[in-house]
């Protein structure tokens, strides 16, 4: 078996398992800094995982839906309201409303829904505020590739338990703040931990302003934290993991 993942800028990736099933994760375009691609470019995906509401998670789910004629969206109960009034034509079949502990299953692939140290807002037209619960994804894409979505989460001690139950092999991180003027998740350095923390052999560094100095001090904290681990850093340019497996000969 052979897994793809390609990295879009925020926190958007694409993941694709051997069979072709595509899982699209937080889609960010139209703001997007990182890349030129657009929702209709992902009319394929089977199924999308958003973290929270926020432009660059909930981003341009609505519109990657509409495009799309089979994909189901799994997403915290927050998301699920807004999406249902902006997009009513949407079959409620294709929505899946998850919530930490949640855990379900498309084809070979388990999905399980993380806790995330964060917050989710939305800001109504009428002035009303309101906060929502922020998820992270752990995904068992098949066997021996598990990857790790962990949204906009700060370092937290739930890694080391996370890797005890999942060990995930590939893991996507936050290294900084999305644009000048934002929140910060986590520092560089605090980035670094949690990779260590969580053990993860695969690492791809998001959340970050392009051409920041974020970027380098990342790469340099993981030579400390994690130096075994090889980091995927590269803006729309695909890699493969195959996961190591042993035959016996009879």
């Amino acid at each position: 078996m052979a897994t793809k993942f390609t990295y879009y800028g925020g926190m958007c990736i694409l993941v694709e398992r051997s069979d072709g099933f595509k899982i699209l994760c937080d889609p960010y375009f139209h703001k997007n800094q990182f890349t030129e691609k657009v929702p209709a470019d992902f009319a394929d995906v089977d199924l999308i995982l958003v973290t929270h509401h926020a432009t660059d998670h909930y981003g341009d789910v609505v519109e990657v839906m509409q495009n799309n004629k089979k994909a189901k969206v799994m997403m915290p109960g927050d998301c699920v309201h807004i999406f249902k009034k902006e997009a009513p034509e949407i079959p409620k079949d294709r929505i899946i409303g998850t919530i930490y502990g949640d855990c379900r299953e498309f084809g070979i692939t388990t999905v399980r829904t993380m806790v995330a140290w964060h917050g989710s807002r939305t800001l109504y037209e009428n002035g009303f505020l309101s906060y929502g619960i922020p998820v992270g994804f752990m995904v068992l894409v098949e066997p021996g590739v598990t990857y790790y979505h962990p949204g906009d989460t700060a370092l937290h001690e739930g890694f080391r338990l996370m890797r005890e139950l999942y060990s995930p092999n590939v893991m996507a991180v936050g290294i900084g703040n999305i644009r000048d003027g934002a929140s910060c998740e986590q520092t560089p350095r605090e980035a670094a931990k949690s990779v260590e923390m969580l053990g993860a052999k695969i690492v791809i560094p998001t959340h970050y302003i392009p051409g920041s100095a974020k970027l380098a001090e990342f790469n340099r904290h993981m030579q400390s934290f994690a130096p075994d681990a090889m980091i995927c850093e590269a803006i729309e340019k695909t890699f493969t993991v195959v996961p190591t497996t042993v035959t016996f000969e009879e």
